[in-house]
């Protein structure tokens, strides 16, 4: 069944459609930079900015002084001053701001490309949904590997029985992150900021493209996700932050196909994320960076993935397509909200576990970066991901059982596990 938030927005200005960007440092440097690219092929014409920090924007402030392009350092006086002159905005900004900036932006009908994840909790993605109702006008997540046409082909592939019936999943990421990316804003690593809750994780940010693809390609028709009815976790931490750096989490979806997931930040060494997908009739490999693999017992294909920067660039243009009018294939809310349950369920699940002092290590590299990282995280992480079982059977000396929870009627975040750790405890004492 399709969304009815897959609509395309009523609204239908004339090209090049004009753009208010919130914020322009960090990631959202990013957009800055993909946005800026646009206007400058006449795509796009920027509308207005804003920007909280200056003195760390000088270079920008100083390209959109020459565009005369209006800033601002509220975005709500820029949606206020600026929405009569503006088609669409875009949201790079942190996980606790999503929720209100969109149902702003929605409540006056500009157009929303919000950074991934969507929101913190499911009370925030209904009250989005809501406000999409009620506008008329829906909102693109930046799941950029939604926008790809490799997505969708290889999703039609699955329809199409080419691996033949889905048995499992199953899906490895190891991405080191040092204390400099926890330190970089006030959000990382946490799991409530200012008045929102956050959530941050490698399952909910850094790696959560993981989850969301999992649930898209396992949904039973070309646009819908699957549906979780049964999740297992255990959480851990390694670095001084709140919430949890390493994870393995299995889901099950209505269809009873298992997805077992196993990411971490705090691994020493990297690996970048891949996917594979056993039917019963061959095999989906995805990677990250490199070339996709489908190989059934007739043959073997591969499909070749573009780079970062090119998804990117793909996702902005998908969206111009859709304020276009035209139906093309984006991330909606209702394909990101299946990412929220799942993160929203693991920390409801389960709490989060500290790994022991003895297992863990500061490693600092020769860029004088430090990060902190579990000992043989490598090896228990890949064991893990090839037998498919916990980290306890893997061999981890520091692993818990997993914890398991029904998630059939799970439709609301309680946060009984999210209380803020032991501040006495030297492993969080070092992150206030």
């Amino acid at each position: 069944m399709i969304s009815e938030n897959t609509k395309p927005t009523p609204i239908r200005p004339k090209p090049p459609y004009r753009v208010g960007l919130i914020g322009v440092t960090g990631y959202a440097h990013d957009y800055f930079r993909s946005l800026n690219a646009l206007v400058a092929q006449g795509r796009l014409v920027w509308g207005a900015v804003t920007i909280i920090n200056p003195d760390e924007a000088k270079e920008q402030i100083a390209i959109l002084d020459a565009l005369g392009v209006p800033i601002y350092q509220d975005y709500r006086l820029m949606l206020e001053s600026e929405k009569l002159a503006l088609d669409w905005v875009c949201i790079p900004t942190g996980i606790g701001s999503h929720t209100r900036m969109i149902i702003e932006c929605l409540n006056i009908g500009l157009q929303v490309l919000v950074e991934k994840p969507l929101a913190p909790t499911l009370q925030d993605v209904a009250a989005i949904q809501a406000a999409e109702r009620a506008s008329g006008v829906s909102v693109a997540v930046g799941f950029q590997h939604n926008y790809i046409k490799d997505t969708w082909h290889i999703k039609q592939s699955l329809l199409d029985g080419e691996i033949g019936e889905i048995q499992k999943v199953d899906c490895l990421g190891m991405w080191p992150r040092s204390q400099n990316y926890y330190q970089r804003n006030e959000w990382s690593g946490q799991l409530y900021h200012g008045d929102s809750w956050i959530l941050d994780s490698p399952l909910h940010n850094g790696l959560s493209h993981m989850v969301n693809l999992i649930l898209f390609w396992l949904g039973d028709s070309l646009d819908t996700r699957a549906e979780l009815t049964r999740v297992s976790a255990e959480l851990y931490r390694a670095k001084p932050i709140e919430g949890f750096d390493t994870v393995r989490t299995v889901g099950v979806m209505e269809s009873g196909v298992e997805a077992a997931i196993t990411l971490t930040h705090a691994s020493l060494y990297q690996m970048d994320p891949e996917i594979l997908i056993t039917g019963s009739n061959g095999t989906l490999r995805w990677r990250f960076c490199g070339t996709h693999t489908i190989a059934s017992k007739d043959h073997v294909r591969t499909i070749g993935s573009p780079s970062q920067l090119k998804v990117r660039e793909l996702m902005f243009e998908g969206v111009l397509d859709h304020i276009a009018g035209n139906t093309n294939q984006l991330c909606t809310t209702e394909q990101a909200k299946g990412t929220c349950k799942w993160v929203n369920a693991v920390h409801d699940i389960c709490p989060i576990h500290n790994i022991p002092a003895q297992y863990r290590d500061e490693v600092v590299v020769e860029e004088g970066e430090i990060f902190d990282v579990v000992d043989d995280l490598e090896n228990y992480a890949i064991r893990s991901y090839y037998d498919r079982c916990p980290f306890r059977e893997a061999g981890a000396p520091w692993a818990i059982l997993p914890h398991e929870r029904d998630v059939k009627n799970y439709t609301a975040f309680e946060g009984k596990f999210c209380e803020v750790p032991d501040r006495e405890d030297p492993l969080v004492r070092a992150s206030l």
